[in-house]
């Protein structure tokens, strides 16, 4: 049987595996589906279509499958579905979808970890993997690769992506999409993930792409001229050929690459070289 404190309020729709445990004063509400070994702490609320995996650890004071934030939301029941070993901590809030069916469900994948106040806006896709620091914000309809860190205080704008392997320091803004093993500090690309893909296990020929990869991507102005220079120069490994899809696939332009000017100590977008 479940492990439900008897402050706690667990709706009958509710379906908890044996060895659930629910804290204090914590409300399971609407169809919500739990897996074995989830600890639910105390004053957290879980609600709606929601499908939380094996071994998930939650709260306390989370807010999990709420309903979207959106004008457009009209009431139906629409989902979120959390994979499993997933840690979401205190006042962290995560939104159910803004259209009905599991096709269409706020996805949160395995081994995830969303710190204290980060918020996961409706219809957001976030891949295996994950680290979203303290307070990071995620617009609506925004996806996140495998093994992204967004540090705290990040917030990204509605329907933009941010790659594998990606890596953004803490207290950005950004409303442009970033490419997957990017780096990035001060609105722009500081280069790649060094450290994130020699501890993903990344070989040093694929490695090696990638640091030519952004390269180009410092030397043009336009991602057509990256593009055509990639194919004409790069060796066409997995990764590089992901970054082109990822580049190929984006509705809202690249984040730009940004590079020290050491005469002046302030910075230039990817091309000025020459017109400086």
């Amino acid at each position: 049987m479940p492990s439900i404190h008897p402050t706690a309020i667990v709706d009958a729709k509710a379906e908890l595996a044996d060895d659930v445990s629910i804290g204090a004063y914590s409300i399971i509400k609407g169809p919500v589906r739990i897996g074995p070994g989830t600890v639910v702490q105390e004053h957290t609320h879980i609600h709606g279509h929601t499908a939380i995996g094996r071994k998930c650890q939650i709260g306390p004071g989370a807010y999990v499958g709420l309903p979207p934030q959106h004008l457009k939301y009209s009431g139906e029941g629409t989902s979120l579905v959390i994979g499993d070993e997933t840690i979401i901590r205190e006042m962290a809030s995560i939104h159910r979808s803004i259209t009905p069916g599991p096709e269409h469900a706020t996805k949160i994948g395995d081994r995830c970890f969303i710190m204290a106040c980060a918020h996961v806006a409706h219809d957001c896709v976030l891949a295996n993997d994950v680290t979203l620091a303290n307070a990071v914000l995620l617009g609506g309809h925004v996806t996140i690769g495998e093994k992204a860190f967004l540090g705290g205080g990040f917030a990204i704008h509605q329907f933009c992506r941010v790659g594998r392997l990606a890596v953004v320091a803490g207290n950005e803004a950004l409303s442009q999409d970033v490419p997957p093993f990017a780096a990035v500090r001060e609105r722009g690309l500081r280069g790649y993930n060094a450290v994130g893909c020699r501890r993903a296990g990344l070989s040093r020929q694929s490695i090696a792409g990638i640091r030519a990869v952004f390269r180009r991507l410092r030397i043009h102005r336009q991602m057509t001229e990256v593009l055509k220079a990639i194919r004409a120069e790069v060796p066409q490994t997995p990764e590089v050929v992901e970054i082109m899809e990822f580049i190929e696939a984006s509705r809202r332009g690249m984040v730009p690459s940004l590079m020290p000017l050491k005469s002046r100590g302030s910075f230039y977008t990817a091309g000025e070289a020459e017109e400086e």
